[in-house]
């Protein structure tokens, strides 16, 4: 709230001011009455978080949608020629508003030209009600033992308890904040940069709101008739395959590390290791180990820390190979929590287990592979865990492919375990003005962190120019 302060003079006259504007008013009622009137849902913040140093003009906002306040910051070009972006962020959970220095510093080149809006999803980052979970920051997924669902429960239960019940987050209901931020901020038409989950809410909105955006990038695809259970196993080993590929020939790993890694979950199956991770002991079995190792794989420096990771394992020098990757545990591990974690897991159980999981079969695939075994052990981790969640399904209408004829450009990575390339090409076949350019070389989320990558959608944005033949060369 900002106060203006009266000027002395204008004090004395305030009641007949206010008298005559009471009057005035009164005298309108008739002609334009009030009852029923919409309220204009956008309200102008202060920048949550620490001040980025930027020569741009930064505004934040809070924009209310139907039961929840949603944070918003939009990063204004300095002569914006183009129409303005959506950048919808990862997770489900995940945060945008509290990142947007790695928007300014260094400036994206989306900035040149547009306006960049961020927002942070229903339940997550500094939107309100927040989901998150304090209660699961020591409890739930501890390594590969499945020590209990108490910090889920107690979280669920907190929720709930305060009206913020958590089946109100799903995929249908995300995109339909989003047409509300689009009209509370005046923008007739944008254009869609969805990372991730972000591309599973992009595609949502290229069903339902179609006519408003202009063109679409989509980098690592999540398709909304993605069946995890059937497809990632398979995924993960074409990925490792390709690092084994590009390692064998670089020389960092004659012996690859396919057969390594098998070998190290073969034996973390029968007999799992207790290690100390951050002064807490966690007990590491195949299914643990190996969802980290995916995890590193899909950072933008794992294709170096896992061939590593893994050689260690090997040998049995198990501490220093879990040292090396992602955290092994749960979907993240903060050091801090508090409302605006980069992963909001109330938010997270909501689209994962409303959302995505009607739409898993839990087949094993190849359960005599010991990457396959060890991936499916995940699953029936989850299915464990939704059940303490009590999600109700979303409507089936969000988990059929979505047809679209917008202009997309698709990025994949040929290194990425978490968004295979296979599911890229599922989208692409529904889309039917669509370029899709997929690079061995890179992993997860390229737009994020690989230069090449991130100009080809502002190019893409910019004049509508597409790779030629899906080539990779900026």
């Amino acid at each position: 709230m900002v106060s203006v302060p009266i000027k002395p003079g204008i004090t004395a006259i305030l009641p007949t001011l206010m008298l005559a504007l009471a009057l005035i008013l009164g005298a309108c009622a008739s002609e334009q009455p009030t009852a029923g009137r919409p309220v204009d849902p956008i309200l102008d913040v202060e920048c949550p978080g620490e001040p980025v140093p930027t020569d741009l003009v930064v505004t934040c906002h809070r924009v209310d949608v139907e039961g929840a306040s949603l944070a918003v910051s939009v990063l204004h070009a300095p002569e914006p020629a183009g129409a303005p972006v959506l950048f919808l962020h990862g997770g489900p959970g995940g945060r945008a508003v509290a990142e947007r220095h790695r928007w300014l510093t260094p400036r994206s080149e989306l900035l040149d030209l547009h306006d960049v809006v961020l927002v942070d999803q229903r339940g997550g980052g500094h939107s309100t009600p927040s989901l998150d979970c304090p209660e699961m920051d020591h409890t739930g997924l501890t390594g590969g033992t499945f020590d209990g669902l108490d910090g889920d429960r107690a979280c669920r239960d907190r929720l709930v308890s305060a009206a913020s019940t958590p089946s109100t987050v799903t995929v249908a209901r995300i995109a339909a904040d989003l047409v509300v931020v689009r009209q509370a901020l005046g923008i007739d038409r944008w254009h869609l940069h969805g990372v991730s989950f972000g591309t599973r809410i992009g595609l949502e909105l290229l069903r339902t709101d179609e006519t408003a955006i202009i063109s679409a990038a989509l980098d690592s695809v999540v398709p909304p008739d993605a069946d995890e259970t059937t497809d990632l196993p398979d995924g993960i080993v074409t990925a490792l395959g390709v690092l084994e590929t590009q390692c064998i020939d670089d020389g960092p790993c004659p012996a690859g590390v396919l057969e390594p890694l098998r070998r190290v979950l073969d034996r973390l199956a029968v007999n799992p290791i207790v290690v100390q991770v951050d002064e807490r002991s966690l007990t590491v079995d195949d299914t643990a180990f190996l969802a980290a190792a995916v995890r590193t794989l899909g950072r933008p420096d794992g294709p170096i820390l896992l061939p590593d990771a893994i050689a260690l394992a090997d040998t049995g020098r198990l501490a220093e190979a879990v040292d090396r990757l992602s955290p092994v545990g749960n979907q993240q591990v903060e050091v801090t929590r508090s409302t605006g974690d980069a992963l909001s897991e109330g938010a997270w159980a909501a689209v994962t287990c409303g959302d995505q999981l009607p739409g898993m079969t839990f087949e094993p695939t190849d359960i005599d592979d010991s990457i396959h075994r060890a991936e499916h052990g995940r699953w029936s981790q989850l299915r464990a865990r939704c059940a303490a969640w009590k999600i109700p399904s979303s409507e089936p209408v969000t988990r059929t492919p979505v047809r679209s004829a917008v202009p997309t450009l698709i990025l994949a990575g040929g290194l990425d375990p978490l968004t295979p390339v296979r599911w890229a090409e599922a989208a692409a076949r529904h889309l039917e003005d669509v370029e899709m350019v997929v690079s061995a070389r890179w992993t997860h989320a390229p737009s994020t962190w690989n230069p090449c990558a991130a100009h080809l959608i502002a190019r893409f944005f910019d004049s509508g120019e597409r790779p030629s033949g899906g080539s990779t060369d900026c």
